[in-house]
């Protein structure tokens, strides 16, 4: 084998070498799992996996009793699906819990990063990153969540005909 043979050898092993790292690290990234929901920010972590899983049941728990609207999950995924824009559960992204302000007892605002990647070919990805708020009340020792900058219906905790007809 010649020197520039060797040359090119070596670059296409690099290259698969490579496709199988990013294989690899994308294949065994650990699934998301439910954290204790016995602290504001655990609650709020359920919260929003449960919505990007679309498991709609888990996550009406951590809507106040309280609330006249929604009613019950279907009416929760109703409002997703009919406010996507709100919820964003497309593409590609990460939500991560920052940090917790207790402000009482019973009161914290959560605050959680989002973080969505873009992919544009092979040298275009890019991310972009924000953060946003959760307001967290406990009612009867359980945390939930009252009002959230995303991932949130403006209707949730009104009455239904008042604000959303």
């Amino acid at each position: 084998m010649n020197g520039s043979n060797k040359f090119l050898f070596g670059i296409v092993f690099g290259v698969v070498l490579l496709v199988i790292v990013a294989f690899s690290v994308v294949l065994l990234r650990p699934e998301p799992t439910y954290l204790d929901d016995g602290a504001p920010d655990g609650a709020a972590h359920n919260y929003l996996l449960a919505l990007q899983q679309g498991d709609f049941e888990r996550a009406y728990q951590y809507i106040p009793a309280a609330f006249k609207y929604p009613t019950d999950a279907d009416d929760m995924a109703d409002d997703a699906r009919q406010n996507k824009w709100r919820f964003e559960t497309g593409g590609d992204y990460a939500l991560a819990v920052e940090s917790v302000n207790q402000k009482s007892a019973d009161e914290a605002i959560v605050t959680v990063r989002k973080t969505t990647f873009y992919n544009e070919g092979l040298f275009g990805s890019y991310e972009d990153s924000r953060t946003f708020t959760m307001q967290m009340t406990r009612e009867e020792g359980a945390w939930k969540v009252s009002d959230a900058d995303l991932y949130w219906s403006n209707c949730w905790g009104t009455s239904r005909e008042y604000w959303c007809r």
